[in-house]
């Protein structure tokens, strides 16, 4: 078992970092004047990609409004705690530009099929919705920079993991691109309410993606990702494995870091509507936690 003083120091750095940063460029802001508002939002950085994986807490530093529905099909490792299966989820975020800069999102819903090794049942998931505000955005050097917040309710069906605690989940978001290349990076603290009820957990993401047609109506864009968990504390319940970024378990995982990858694409059409899948595989043993395989699927519809 990993010691947490021996946990890479990435999410506090890269949170230090970006916000250093945020703070130091935020003088120096050059966003594009528009006419930016409700529903409206932040113009001109349209020729980036949204994240596909990890879509709850991978939360993107740009603001618009639209919905975005998902499938996801995360399978266990046959010789996990869960002693093999899968999860089905199918759901439905919403995003709304309150103003150019300020944005109310809901990133937690929908419905879920759960059928382990050890669990079978199906039910509503919890809800999570918050608010983030664009601090830096430079569309001179491609470059942008957003912190928010989120809110998740412990409401969801108990046989299918979820309704275990409420909890907090400040990020901190930021997006640069290089001509067709663009990168997308996130960091997450997870914050239970009740520290015997769930886990403190820290995430951070990475997003990859080259624009090969940039000029065209329908822009084809391959993808690469990478998602880590660290978890911070234990809880009280006596179960070696954690939630991943699934739910909150407040158990005592015997592994306190988890990594996985993603390869696949985006697709995105008049810069309206955009289609994206990814492969996700472990990088991490995958029967030390839940992650074995998933397949993630989302269409995302701007208003």
């Amino acid at each position: 078992m990993a010691s947490l003083s021996k946990l890479p120091r990435t999410i506090p750095t890269l949170l230090a970092a970006a916000a250093l940063f945020a703070v130091s460029a935020n003088a120096q802001d050059t966003a594009p004047k528009s006419d930016g508002g409700l529903l409206v939002g932040l113009k001109g950085f349209e020729h980036f990609h949204e994240p596909v994986g990890q879509p709850i807490y991978f939360e993107s530093p740009f603001n618009d409004s639209g919905l975005r529905a998902l499938y996801l099909r995360h399978e266990f490792g046959d010789n996990s705690a869960l002693q093999g299966g899968k999860v089905t989820i199918y759901a439905l975020q919403a995003r709304l530009a309150l103003t150019e800069r300020l944005a109310f999102i809901a990133t937690k819903d929908g419905y879920s099929e759960f059928d382990s090794g050890l669990i079978k049942d199906e039910g509503w998931n919890d809800i999570a919705a918050g608010f983030k505000y664009v601090l830096v955005a430079d569309q001179a050097n491609n470059f942008v920079v957003t912190p928010g917040i989120r809110y998740m309710a412990e409401n969801g069906t108990r046989g299918i993991l979820q309704g275990g605690v409420d909890e907090f989940s400040p990020f901190v978001s930021l997006a640069k691109g290089w001509d067709n290349f663009h990168f997308v990076g996130n960091t997450t603290l997870r914050v239970p309410t009740d520290r015997n009820d769930g886990n403190t957990v820290g995430h951070w993401d990475l997003h990859f993606d080259y624009s090969i047609n940039p000029k065209s109506d329908v822009v084809f864009a391959p993808v690469a990702e990478f998602h880590g968990v660290h978890y911070l504390t234990n809880g009280d319940v006596n179960l070696p494995v954690g939630g991943l970024d699934y739910t909150n378990l407040g158990s005592r995982p015997d592994t306190h870091f988890v990594a996985w990858m993603g390869v696949g694409m985006r697709v995105e059409i008049v810069k309206q509507f955009e289609f994206g899948a990814v492969y996700e595989f472990a990088l991490t043993d995958r029967n030390d936690d839940i992650m074995d395989r998933r397949i993630t699927v989302d269409f995302i519809a701007r208003f």
